[in-house]
């Protein structure tokens, strides 16, 4: 979760795997340990109802929700850092996995990117912390000053907490995504990180546009020419991820932030709390994401799946920023079924002048079966990709992004109607 320079809630949905919101145990997002497509007495799920009782409600939570509602709308709980704990295990994690790097056993010394941490300087030498930018069960983001060259950077500060085990995990796999990322054009970049006995310091770049889903409810006029834009910006970033052998596993527009506050179309993605390495086919098993933009394999397939879940996550963004709301919209004991079967539709309300290679390309992605879906180079291939700007027209998209304004209040009060 990487945070930006705009308001306090700017990164409130992006605190996902970390954010244990009420207590429960997450799928460890980062390491592959638990079979996600199997109920507690071993057996496949298999219906619809399995999906919804197990899955989506899994997911729920992981995103700080109570399992009923819209969780990605849901701010994540505060917590008093006065009561932050001490844990030793939680360190003991990060030293062995540190050891199996290569990378040494001394907390203050595991360098990642730059000096600072490696000489054993704690981060408050180096850095002034500044505003809270977002929270969450887990973490703690702020903007912060370097104290030598005066630039700006965002810091998640990761607190050490009796659910260490998994919290070490996940930001080790974090840690290790964006590593492999940082030449990623497309990327929030990991600058720096700090271990200490009683937290985590990662120092990001900063982001001073808020992320996409902010800035979709702000703007009046949204031209198809910025859609594909950012549509091809995303895909790009994909495809490096991809090639890197990185899965990001929870795209959305809350993780699309935008580097300048004046500019829609300059994005990186961020959020790499889901991130996997890619080591053969189907290789990953574990359930993450948010519940409307995950993938229908993670919900029903049971020998694990492959990085183009993060393909049918931008097909649901891209629909998102042609038509202004989401392709699949219900409540969560009819939102499983929608996903699986890929129940959706293009509204001739809002998409009667959206182009139709712009569609084409939507429903290329959004293929139930991943082996009928494109893969990053193809949907760069594609007509709707490939056009040139003066080819787009400039229209109004008023009536879309009013009905996007619909979709987010709809979800509000659906939200605030089942959370108890």
């Amino acid at each position: 979760m990487t945070s930006t320079g705009g308001e306090n809630d700017v990164s409130r949905h992006s605190i996902s795997i970390l954010d244990l919101g009420n207590g429960s145990k997450a799928d460890d997002a980062s390491t592959d340990g638990e079979d996600s497509f199997h109920d507690e007495d071993g057996e496949p799920r298999k219906s619809a109802a399995d999906v919804l009782e197990g899955s989506l409600q899994s997911l729920s939570i992981q995103n700080g929700g109570t399992g009923a509602g819209d969780p990605s709308l849901s701010p994540p709980p505060s917590i008093d850092k006065s009561k932050r704990k001490l844990g030793k295990d939680f360190l003991k994690v990060l030293e062995k996995q540190s050891a199996k790097d290569g990378m040494g056993s001394k907390v203050s010394q595991l360098s990642l990117l730059v000096n600072d941490s490696a000489s054993g300087i704690p981060f408050d030498d180096v850095y002034e912390m500044g505003e809270v930018l977002g929270e969450g069960g887990f973490a703690f983001v702020y903007r912060c000053t370097h104290k030598k060259n005066g630039h700006e950077y965002a810091v998640k500060e990761i607190l050490t907490t009796d659910n260490y085990q998994s919290a070490g995990e996940s930001v080790r796999g974090e840690i290790n995504a964006l590593k492999l990322l940082r030449e990623g054009p497309y990327v929030v970049r990991l600058l720096d990180v700090y271990y200490e006995p009683d937290r985590t310091m990662m120092v990001q770049e900063i982001m001073k546009g808020g992320d996409l889903l902010d800035k979709l409810t702000e703007i009046e006029v949204y031209e198809p020419r910025d859609a594909r834009k950012v549509s091809r910006t995303l895909v790009e970033a994909l495809d490096y991820c991809h090639k890197k052998r990185i899965c990001h596993r929870d795209i959305k527009p809350e993780n699309i932030l935008l580097v300048k506050d004046d500019d829609l179309t300059h994005i990186k993605v961020a959020d790499f709390g889901c991130a996997k390495k890619i080591t053969g086919p189907k290789c990953l098993k574990t359930l993450c994401g948010s519940p409307q933009y995950v993938a229908p394999e993670l919900l029903t397939h049971e020998d694990g799946y492959n990085e183009l879940c993060d393909m049918w996550s931008c097909g649901v963004v891209i629909y998102v920023l042609l038509g202004g709301y989401a392709p699949f919209d219900a409540p969560e004991c009819e939102l499983a079924e929608l996903i699986t079967a890929g129940n959706y539709e293009f509204h001739e309300e809002y998409w009667e002048d959206i182009p139709a290679a712009a569609k084409d390309l939507v429903m290329h992605l959004l293929q139930v079966d991943p082996d009928d879906r494109y893969s990053p180079s193809e949907a760069l291939d594609c007509r709707w990709l490939r056009r040139k700007d003066k080819d787009l027209a400039s229209s109004s998209m008023h009536e879309s992004n009013s009905s996007f304004g619909a979709w987010l209040e709809r979800r509000n009060s659906r939200r605030s109607l089942n959370d108890p």
